[in-house]
């Protein structure tokens, strides 16, 4: 099995630190690169070619899903995981359709970050665990797969 090839961007120097040191450890994982959102290491993104990128929702310095856009034009085949503390349901929606495969939560378990890195590189899409089962996550499914939605008219 091929190693995961990761780019982690995270803008808080303690949890960049704690994930890298989490991370790292991993045996399917190798970390190519890991950025405060340094604008050098996403125009080098050819050269690191990474298949799952880790971002952070909330970067201070740009709009994160300006970065996901980016991202997906230039790099179409890396999966992106989103990570925040509590998303809201049209932050979500917005990221999907610009492109993310993932939703973590940063206060979630080590079991669940590796889950849904695996899952998104093997091509599964990933919405926050809280989200599961509402009909919320069936729009954003149905907004993954580009339909359009068919309102019936009332009588």
């Amino acid at each position: 099995m091929n190693k995961i090839r990761m780019l982690l961007i995270e803008d808080n120097p303690l949890l960049r630190k704690g994930l890298l040191g989490i991370l790292k450890n991993q045996a399917d994982i190798k970390i190519v690169s890991v950025t405060g959102n340094n604008e050098n290491t996403l125009l080098n993104i050819h050269k690191l070619k990474p298949n799952v990128i880790l971002l952070d929702l909330g970067l201070r310095s740009r709009n994160s899903l300006d970065v996901v856009e980016m991202l997906k034009k230039e790099f179409p085949k890396a999966s992106i995981i989103i990570m925040d503390l509590t998303p809201v349901q049209a932050d979500i929606l917005q990221y999907v359709k610009a492109g993310a495969s993932g939703f973590i939560l940063k206060d979630a378990t080590l079991d669940d970050f590796l889950i849904t890195i695996k899952a998104v590189t093997e091509g599964t899409k990933v919405l926050p665990p809280i989200l599961n089962d509402s009909l919320f996550s069936q729009i954003v499914e149905h907004a993954i797969k580009g339909g359009k939605v068919k309102m019936k008219e009332s009588l």
